[in-house]
């Protein structure tokens, strides 16, 4: 017995709101977290391990592109295996692989094997951001799912700010034990402490099912009837036979339909023995036969235009966003080391990092500035941290204000609103004298974007159906994280030498995606898109209204 995606909706009506979906929602917050933990721990350890890796510029740009590139590989993978086995069992695999390499890139003495695994985690980090929002959406009742799924950038804000205050606490512990093979300092136990959020939730993901959605579209009726009806024990404290008599009286015979005697056809029979017997190689041909019809749906109308803006303001924002996050507590330590070692002068983002890239290169210089090319001898200053708090802190206010509000302004007006204020401020980059006014700079920036990212991952569930969003979503992100890969690696090349070209560049990206989000649909528009009408076409028996 196969559900469209009306029927199925419909039925996750049937179960209210309550504490399963506060449940969900807090497991699917924590997701997000440990993404917030995974993107801003890599900022932290590029300065500190400087120095036992022996790193460049150049170097450091390779350790923070390293998990874009397997963000890259890993966005579409995700998305087919999250519709063929199911959202649940694709976020536990990212949540354990995850866990795994940044457990072992905490012990390995090797740069190039350091970067390897920081491919990897970005590769298990991009399946959790490519299913977590999706696997959210699709327990909520429409009139709460907006709502449910903006409480996910307050997550990544609060993840921020306890990443910056763990790194705070443990990375300037004087601790470090050195062998000639091998090396185990407080940063080394920093990226290994900060893995441990991945397999806590991991664990306790285990213990909630697969979405209504997709085991309806997959034809697992009795497995579906079982989360449905846990959801609605859960949420009402009504029992299970209240919900089977609750079931039995809808008007909408799909719905009846499931505690109603269901007899399997001899067609159905057959075509579940077929199923089972199709060998790994057969099952992967199905797959990609499968993915390749989704895709050529995303490219028919509406979704045509739908996946393209999405994509093109995801590039635009990812790749300044991901970009500047890696990179801001190394800018907050060259403004730190400019100020103590030339006090009385003033400069902007870009000459400082050029007057300390100028210094490296020459000895004697360098010696009465008394800095050393890997950090060796400098300590992080402790404002790396405090300012990082500060960007998390920043992120807060808009968190809070998306959910309540989101409903009454629309999705396009943050969009638009969002990408166009961190368009001003990259400018305004410029124009900085100081360090406080770099921070100031700097935490409007990471509001923005990290906002106007969240509400693009919003936008997805509500712009496709369940068969087609994982796809869609993974599409989208796979753009997103080739912006991010060019936004990094563009970084760590111009950032010493030609730092006035990157800031027009990131400027030009953002103006870009601020007059794409024109193209957004309207708050009217969304209602409309959110009532199913383009199922009809699908499915000739349901009405758009149904």
């Amino acid at each position: 017995m196969y559900m469209d995606e009306v029927t199925a909706q419909k039925a996750v009506e049937q179960t209210g709101f309550g504490k399963f979906n506060i449940k969900v929602t807090i497991c699917c917050a924590l997701i997000f977290l440990n993404c917030a933990f995974c993107i801003t721990s890599v900022g932290f350890v590029v300065p500190t391990a400087a120095c036992d890796f022996q790193m460049t510029t150049i170097d450091k740009g390779r350790i923070n592109a390293a998990p874009m590139l397997g963000m890259v590989v890993g966005s579409c993978a995700w998305g087919y295996y999250a519709d063929l086995k199911g959202r649940r069992s694709a976020l536990l695999i990212a949540l354990f692989v995850q866990f795994i390499v940044d457990a072992i890139s905490s012990v390995v003495p090797s740069y190039w094997t350091f970067v390897f695994l920081k491919f990897l985690s970005g590769f298990s980090f991009t399946g959790q951001m490519s299913v977590v929002f999706t696997y959210l959406g699709e327990f909520q009742p429409t009139k709460y799912r907006n709502t449910t799924m903006s409480f996910m950038e307050l997550s990544w804000a609060i993840g921020v700010i306890f990443e910056a205050l763990f790194a705070w606490a443990v990375i300037p512990f004087p601790f470090s034990y050195k062998t000639e093979w091998f090396f185990f300092s407080s940063w080394n136990l920093f990226v290994l402490a900060s893995a441990l959020p991945a397999l806590l939730t991991g664990l306790w993901l285990i213990t909630l099912p697969e979405t209504p959605k997709f085991l309806a579209e997959n034809g697992q009726r009795d497995e579906l009837l079982k989360v449905l009806t846990r959801m609605y024990t859960e949420n009402t404290g009504n029992t299970a036979d209240q919900f089977k008599e609750k079931l039995a009286t809808s008007t909408f015979p799909s719905i009846s339909g499931l505690v109603a005697k269901y007899e399997i056809s001899p067609e159905e029979v057959a075509a579940a023995e077929k199923k089972l017997s199709l060998s790994m190689n057969e099952k992967l041909m199905d797959m990609l036969a499968s993915s390749k019809d989704q895709v050529k749906m995303l490219l028919r109308k509406p979704y045509a235009k739908r996946i393209s803006v999405c994509s093109f303001i995801m590039f635009c924002m990812t790749s300044t966003y991901y970009s500047l996050m890696t990179w801001f507590p190394e800018l907050f330590q060259r403004f730190a080391a400019f100020e103590a070692a030339f006090p009385d002068e003033y400069a902007s983002v870009c000459t400082v990092s050029k007057r300390l890239a100028a210094i490296a290169n020459e000895t004697e210089e360098f010696m009465e500035a008394a800095i050393d090319p890997f950090g060796c001898d400098t300590p992080i200053d402790t404002s790396v941290y405090v300012n990082s708090i500060w960007l998390g802190v920043a992120c807060l206010p808009c968190a809070i204000l998306l959910p309540l509000t989101v409903d009454y302004v629309g999705y396009r007006i943050y969009l638009l609103f969002t990408a166009t204020i961190a368009c001003a401020v990259t400018i305004a980059f410029f124009f900085v004298k100081t360090s406080t006014q770099n921070l100031v700079l700097s935490c409007i920036f990471e509001a923005f974007t990290s906002l106007n990212i969240s509400v693009t991952l919003c936008l997805l569930v509500e712009l496709f159906p369940t068969n087609l969003r994982v796809m869609a979503t993974g599409i989208t992100l796979l753009i997103g994280r080739i912006g991010s890969l060019f936004g990094n690696m563009l970084f760590g090349y111009l950032i010493d030498d030609h730092c006035s070209i990157l800031i027009i560049i990131m400027a030009a990206q953002l103006f870009l995606a601020a007059s794409m989000c024109w193209a957004a649909p309207g708050r009217d528009k969304l209602r409309k898109i959110q009532g199913y009408p383009f199922l009809e076409v699908q499915n000739k028996a349901f009405s758009p209204a149904a």
